[in-house]
């Protein structure tokens, strides 16, 4: 859906409802040199979606959360149906040792509570899928990230972000609401015609004075050690949101998912999810080297999880 802006007052209006400098300073890279660290400013979305159908795309058993964990679901959740997370935003300042890139954007579908271990009790992260973005709109810059995101376990697929240019855009004043939408990028063709560009999803959001879940919520499902494409090997990936700049913001919002034919994701993800929670916040992130799950698992930080 596209809105046309008339006025010229309005739409600075709408500019300044934006939250927050998308370019959030990284601060963890001075105490990581040899890692990867980056400032991600993004929104997050918990989709119930029917446990049956995740355990589908699930090559390992799932985890029953803690539905009952006021802390966590205060609200409870939907019965018979299995958490996926959605997220997308703005990466900052990544740096890994001499490396640097100044910013990219970033998105991704997974699962939490994975049982890797098959102990019933430790949750890691499943992806579905993994996107990453050049700002303004040169998806050219994300090609090499891609690959060696891809090449060290993390599938990642090069996508058309809008905004192309912050975590998310506005869309409206009243309440204020705001928009992401990610597309993934098999055939580009920015000079002379179409563009192979199938919808992977999108968001519209607002802030919420009665949230279905918590900061905590986001904090424990972000943080869970990732499984990586090969099966052996997990990552750690946790982000602190402890600066004074995080500006945390519990949402609600829709979620539209795409399938095929048109559209980039699993066909049993697909559709509208209508009246979600989600949180949008700036996290520092450390990207920690692959090891074994077992030891990515025991080496969560608890802090992360506040």
């Amino acid at each position: 859906m596209q809105f046309s802006v008339q006025s010229i007052g309005f739409l600075g209006l709408l500019a300044s409802l934006v939250l927050g400098n998308p370019e959030c300073p990284n601060t963890l890279a001075i105490y990581n040199p040899t890692l990867r660290t980056t400032c991600y400013n993004a929104t997050w979305f918990i989709l119930p979606v029917p446990k049956a159908t995740v355990q589908s795309l699930v090559p390992y058993p799932l985890i029953t959360p803690p539905f009952n964990d006021k802390s966590l679901f205060p609200t409870g959740f939907p019965p018979n149906t299995h958490p996926v997370v959605v997220s997308s935003g703005y990466q900052n300042d990544i740096r890994m040792g001499p490396l640097q890139i100044e910013s990219l954007l970033g998105a991704s579908v997974y699962v939490p509570y994975a049982d890797y271990l098959r102990n019933g009790k430790t949750g890691f992260q499943y992806a579905i899928q993994n996107y990453i973005g050049g700002v303004n709109g040169k998806d050219v810059q994300a090609l090499v990230p891609a690959l060696v995101g891809s090449l060290g376990g993390t599938t990642i697929f090069v996508a058309d972000f809008n905004p192309n240019n912050d975590a998310y855009a506005p869309i409206a004043s009243n309440p204020a609401t705001y928009t992401a939408r990610v597309k993934q990028v098999i055939i580009p063709n920015p000079i002379s015609g179409p563009e192979v560009k199938p919808e992977a999803f999108d968001l519209a959001f607002s802030s919420t004075q009665t949230p279905l879940y918590t900061a905590k919520t986001f904090h424990t499902l972000i943080n869970q050690p990732q499984i990586l494409n090969n099966g052996l090997l997990c990552q750690r990936n946790p982000y602190y949101f402890n600066e004074t700049f995080a500006e945390p913001r519990l949402r609600t919002g829709n979620v539209t998912v795409y399938g095929p034919p048109a559209g980039a994701l699993p066909s049993k993800l697909a559709g509208r999810y209508v009246g979600q929670g989600g949180y949008s916040a700036s996290g520092q992130m450390v990207g920690y080297n692959q090891e074994s799950c077992a030891s990515a698992a025991a080496k969560t930080d608890p802090k992360a999880l506040q």
